[in-house]
């Protein structure tokens, strides 16, 4: 006799059907701030001593990795999507295990579950 175990972690439509919706507007957000960072690209000055030209780079090195961030984090969202339309949403990348509705409500694009999130993290270093 086979026991069949019912998954506690297992998403219900209803609950991917908010977490689709609240994906879509994370992407809106990050896609709005994107554009935002680009209208505020700051025009060259024509005359300027070395600290106006320094802060001047910093300001465009924060600017260009703010939007580095906002391309992954777009990126990250629409892989997130796409796993919700191929039914496999939710499921850890590594181990093939479901991700803790914790995880997901914490992080809607996680990858990873936990455990494994910290195996990458570890490696990387």
């Amino acid at each position: 006799m086979v026991i069949k175990k019912t998954n506690k972690e297992a998403l219900t439509a209803a609950e991917l059907k908010e977490i689709k919706k609240h994906l879509l507007e994370l992407k809106e957000d990050a896609a709005a701030r994107l554009k935002d960072k680009k209208n505020m690209d700051m025009p060259e000055a024509e005359v300027g001593d070395p600290i106006d030209d320094a802060s001047k780079s910093l300001d465009k090195e924060i600017l260009f990795e703010l939007s580095g961030n906002a391309h992954s984090t777009i990126e990250q969202i629409e892989a997130a999507l796409r796993k919700i339309d191929k039914g496999i949403y939710g499921i850890c990348e590594y181990c093939r295990q479901p991700i803790p509705k914790k995880r997901i409500k914490a992080l809607p694009f996680a990858r990873y579950c936990v455990n494994c999130q910290h195996s990458t993290e570890r490696h990387r270093e």
